[in-house]
């Protein structure tokens, strides 16, 4: 059963990569690829690391390997990433702060498609601990690199227990898979680690909104929204009528029942995925304009001077992985006017001449 699985993968990328043959525009392909793939990868949800090696190895044949060197380098850093934790584990199983299960992976900044956080992030105390031992096994290893930690991409699963839960949930809990800026909300309410008072009561702390501003140093606008879900899956009240504000204060729900043990709270959230969709087509004009200037430069470097049209023609031939649109290269040619890399012939406006 494995085998022929693993065939008719085999066959579907085969066809995926025909209809790839005949795209017009190889850099939105790849641009998303490599999202996707990184996402994949991050959050193990790849169905075969044969499948994705051998997809690499067709994009290979296709577009070359300036096109898959990244992919590769990717694939080798959650290798890497593998062997490092495994190390860390071992290394700490006598000294361990933490009573978890704590996965790292870490990815060089030129190689991935991911960004910075955009917001602060006060860490649970008990996600600290883990986050400290394991920067202080990294630098003892490579004691000059940076680790900057990409929260807006991390998870985490947290059990919950409920007051007035019944049935299997009252002795075992919820487990819900969360977000950690969801997580860091949520430890507010848990009585160990939350800010106030109210743990005595029946349903728990009262938090007001900017109590978990002040405990958990996010924008206010990630609060409200994950707030928001909160309400929505019912999982916390609020006294706005179960709506979330920045005035409204809001509880645990101690009633909270359903009928699946395991939910999934860290789904990504459409505003979440238009943005990042938009960024990828700014990444995208971006690399365009780059492209055509390189190719612009290529041409004159090696003709010295060309009319107007020729120019034109030469760089859209010259330019494999998209269409060029002729706007784009004018406004390119502008550019390397600017910059110092072209100039107009005095006598023939329509004339460039390459500047060494």
């Amino acid at each position: 059963a494995g085998a022929s699985s693993e065939d008719n993968l085999e066959k579907q990328l085969a066809q995926a990569i025909c209809v790839y043959r005949y795209l017009s525009n190889f850099d939105v392909f790849h641009a998303s690829y490599v999202r996707f793939f990184a996402r994949r990868l991050v959050n193990e949800q790849s169905v075969s690391t044969h499948g994705e090696e051998t997809m690499i190895s067709l994009l290979k044949e296709v577009s070359g390997v300036d096109v898959t060197s990244r992919l590769s380098r990717m694939f080798s850093d959650i290798t890497v990433s593998k062997d490092k934790i495994d190390q860390f584990k071992e290394s700490t199983q006598n000294t361990r702060t933490f009573d978890y299960e704590f996965d790292m992976k870490v990815l060089n900044t030129a190689s991935w498609p991911f960004k910075a956080p955009e917001t602060k992030l006060k860490l649970p105390a008990e996600l600290e601990r883990a986050v400290d031992q394991y920067t202080e096994f990294f630098h003892k290893d490579r004691g000059g690199r940076r680790l900057n930690w990409l929260w807006q991409y991390s998870k985490a699963e947290i059990r919950m227990f409920f007051p007035k839960a019944t049935g299997p949930a009252a002795k075992a809990g919820y487990m819900f898979q969360v977000s950690t800026f969801q997580l860091a909300i949520l430890m507010l309410f848990n009585q160990d680690s939350g800010p106030g008072t109210g743990y005595e009561s029946a349903d728990g702390p009262t938090l007001t909104f900017d109590q978990i501003v002040a405990a958990t140093e996010l924008d206010k606008d990630i609060v409200l929204d994950e707030l928001a879900l909160f309400c929505k899956a019912r999982v916390m009240n609020s006294n706005t009528a179960n709506k979330a504000t920045e005035k409204s204060q809001y509880t645990l729900n101690a009633g909270f029942k359903s009928k699946q043990m395991r939910i999934n709270l860290s789904r990504a959230k459409k505003s979440d995925q238009k943005k990042e969709a938009k960024d990828m087509q700014r990444a995208v004009a971006v690399d365009r304009s780059a492209s055509i200037q390189a190719a612009i430069v290529r041409i004159m470097k090696a003709r010295k001077q060309l009319p107007h049209r020729e120019l034109i023609q030469a760089t859209i031939e010259n330019i494999k992985l998209f269409h060029p649109q002729v706007t784009d290269i004018k406004q390119s040619i502008d550019k390397l006017i600017d910059t110092g890399y072209l100039e107009r012939d005095e006598n023939t406006r329509d004339l460039y001449k390459y500047l060494a």
